[in-house]
């Protein structure tokens, strides 16, 4: 890498922000809290490598919680002229692609994904007009912490227990609107979010093809 190149890439960063963007290290766990530039280090890391060919262009995913983050990542990676297009967007973009393309090459319809996943749990909750919306959001939240935890409805009860989890309704109650939301899924022929990111890491565990493929 240029010195030049490098005096760009370092320019107002704290050393921690330095040590992060330079490490040779890999895998690399930086920690940092809200507002400490983290997607100034993840941009200039990823330019980094690439400028010093420790890593390709057509070989590089970033992947980001938000897409504001990842528009931002990509406007910075074009600014700084790094050699060749990275793909940058969220965790559920990057599982998505792939998803579409393992359909599209096995003919597959693909299932549509819930615009809305409040609008599906206000249908199968007994009287959903005396739900409060908080309480709904907060109901939809509990499902979602099982799903991120790979938890099912049937298993919900004692893991919330188990994690002395403040739920919105009894617990009983939630594992039942969670049974019907999965239910009301399959009947209808969609996913949600948090099923694009199981849904492909399954595909991968389980498919060597499709596993060598996206590497």
């Amino acid at each position: 890498m240029a010195d030049d190149q490098s005096t760009v890439l370092l320019r107002g960063l704290t050393e921690p922000q330095r040590q992060a963007v330079m490490s040779d290290a890999a895998p690399l766990c930086v920690l940092a809290g809200a507002g400490s530039g983290k997607t100034t280090v993840l941009t200039r890391r990823v330019a980094r490598r690439l400028f010093d060919s420790s890593a390709e262009a057509g070989h590089t995913l970033v992947v980001t919680f938000t897409r504001k983050a990842s528009r931002q990542l990509r406007d910075r990676l074009w600014r700084l002229e790094v050699p060749g297009p990275v793909w940058a967007g969220t965790f559920h973009a990057a599982a998505y692609g792939q998803l579409r393309r393992h359909w599209a090459d096995t003919g597959v319809r693909p299932p549509a994904v819930v615009d809305d996943p409040k609008r599906l749990l206000r249908r199968v909750i007994d009287e959903p007009e005396t739900m409060a919306p908080d309480t709904l959001r907060a109901v939809l939240a509990e499902i979602q912490w099982a799903q991120a935890r790979l938890v099912g409805p049937a298993d919900y009860a004692p893991g919330a227990r188990a994690a002395g989890r403040r739920t919105p309704l009894p617990v009983d109650e939630v594992a039942e609107i969670y049974r019907r939301y999965e239910k009301a899924k399959r009947t209808h022929g969609v996913i949600d979010l948090n099923d694009l990111l199981t849904r492909c890491a399954d595909l991968l565990e389980s498919d060597s093809a499709v596993a060598a493929a996206a590497r």
